[in-house]
């Protein structure tokens, strides 16, 4: 089973792969999952709208690249945080994108994986 650092990574990977299904597994099917992001209304509590939110991000996006500022996982027994900042290159809804994102989350490890519980985004300035 892969650490939890691996796994958020591999989070990060799938994003950037436009890779949905991949991204649904690697959530919580759980009442107590909550994804927060950065637009209006973009709250997902329970893990009912997981798919439809992730199938709608990777549709959404072209051109996608993330570069690491930081990123700091920590694990103890069958919970794990983490926290990064990083820098977003995207074209989101046809339009070109350049941010600082900043993410924190709580993975809970079950029998077969590390599984994300909660994730929160916020955006830093956008680049000029």
């Amino acid at each position: 089973m892969p650490n939890a650092h691996d796994t958020v990574t591999a989070y990060f990977d799938a994003l950037v792969a436009r890779d949905a299904e991949t991204l649904i597994t690697m959530m919580l099917p759980a009442a107590h999952y909550v994804k927060i992001g950065t637009d209006a209304g973009e709250v997902i509590e329970g893990s009912t709208g997981i798919a439809t939110y992730y199938r709608n991000h990777v549709e959404s996006t072209e051109d996608f690249s993330i570069t690491f500022i930081s990123l700091d996982v920590q694990e103890r027994d069958d919970v794990a945080w983490f926290y990064t900042q990083q820098l977003w290159r995207l074209k989101w809804q046809g339009t070109p994108e350049e941010f600082v994102m900043r993410m924190t989350g709580v993975l809970e490890k079950t029998a077969e994986a590390w599984k994300f519980a909660q994730i929160h985004a916020s955006t830093g300035l956008a680049i000029s």
